[in-house]
């Protein structure tokens, strides 16, 4: 069995995430490969989904990403991700599995407060056909049976059936005004004609793309990333079936209990760029698996955006540091508009790692943002 030492294991898993994506990578194909951007509304420095772009493609043209979205609509959102609409004959196959894969007795739960309130849900469609894309505060509440939870959806029947809705494919977000999103009906904007995958079809798509993606994996690691990490990890059987054919080859790591898998595409990677220096948004790909950041970087990473301020133990919006293929540190930045400063509040480096330049990142940061300074 071939065996990876964790430097290895690193390279691959920053190769497999397109950190630096080589010259030439269009926003669509880095969408593509890394298969979906995740969706925060969180913008102490730039939203998540940007951030993620920035760090693998230095500045790129935003105006081109929303022409995309909205123009063109090679990408689409869907699961609080930015997708892209050709991948659509993947994603039917989790919409068509919504909620019953889950298992438990959640999925009967909600089916039933679906089925009591049709009469929403056919009033909601009706009202889309017959008025076009609309903001979903502007729909009619005509629930039979209230939404009931012990968090901010409590009560918030067409906002809860909308999201239903959207996740089983019968509706599309099909604009937004700052961050509240217009509904339309996917009949309206997703292709009708797209191909017709069975579930297996999809799952080892999405597999395949994970273990590339990940560069060094355990098979549950695998199947969780399924579907940008949920909501239930793909099937035994696809994975199997990728392994007897040798597409997922089974590996050790030095130091690592466990066996691994890797993409025989990722046998073989290329050294990183030693000079490279960027940084990471906090739901960046390549550290949303906390644990296996841990393992193979030693970094232990939290959100720290619901901590209150005096608990934290380095700040609201941190950003990793990614040097070659090491995560070797964090930093606190944050953009007042107002002043057009970006100022930085912190900075920490790992322990054991030596600390590099930020200059120049952060000059590419600051020109990203819009900043017209920076301040440490």
């Amino acid at each position: 069995m071939t065996t990876f030492t964790i430097p290895e294991a690193r390279r691959r898993a920053v190769a497999g995430q397109l950190l630096p994506a080589p010259k030439g990578t269009s926003i669509l194909d880095l969408v593509r490969h890394v298969g979906y951007l995740q969706l925060d509304p969180t913008n102490s420095i730039a939203r998540s989904h940007l951030l993620v772009l920035w760090s693998r493609l230095g500045d790129f043209d935003e105006i081109e990403l929303e022409r995309l979205r909205w123009e063109t609509r090679e990408l689409y959102e869907y699961a609080a991700a930015i997708m892209v609409t050709s991948e659509h004959p993947i994603h039917k196959t989790h919409m068509r599995r919504f909620p019953d894969a889950y298992g438990g007795p959640w999925p009967a739960e909600l089916q039933k407060w679906m089925r009591d309130n049709g009469a929403l849900r056919r009033s909601i469609k009706t009202q889309l056909r017959k008025n076009g894309p609309t903001a979903g505060r502007e729909l009619e509440d005509i629930s039979k049976r209230s939404w009931r939870s012990t968090g901010w959806t409590n009560n918030r029947n067409v906002s809860r059936m909308l999201e239903l809705m959207h996740t089983k494919g019968e509706l599309v977000v099909a604009g937004r005004s700052g961050q509240q999103r217009i509904w339309d009906l996917a009949e309206r904007w997703l292709p009708k004609d797209s191909e017709r995958l069975t579930d297996t079809q999809a799952d080892r798509r999405v597999m395949e793309r994970s273990a590339r993606n990940l560069g060094v994996a355990t098979a549950a690691e695998v199947r969780r990333e399924f579907f940008g990490g949920g909501p239930w990890p793909g099937p035994e059987p696809a994975f199997r079936t990728l392994v007897r054919e040798g597409t997922l080859i089974p590996v050790e790591v030095e130091g690592l209990k466990g066996e691994r898998y890797v993409h025989r595409e990722m046998l073989e990677v290329r050294a990183q760029r030693r000079n490279f220096t960027t940084f990471l948004s906090p739901f960046d790909p390549l550290i949303r698996n906390r644990k296996r950041s841990n393992e193979l970087w030693n970094f232990d990473f939290k959100i720290e955006i619901y901590v209150p301020k005096a608990k934290r133990q380095y700040g609201y919006f941190v950003l990793p540091i990614l040097h070659g293929d090491d995560l070797v540190g964090r930093i606190d930045p944050v953009f007042d508009r107002k002043t057009g400063v970006l100022e930085i509040q912190g900075v920490w480096w790992e322990q054991e790692k030596k600390e590099v330049p930020l200059q120049k990142p952060l000059e590419r940061l600051a020109a990203f943002v819009g900043a017209e300074s920076i301040r440490t």
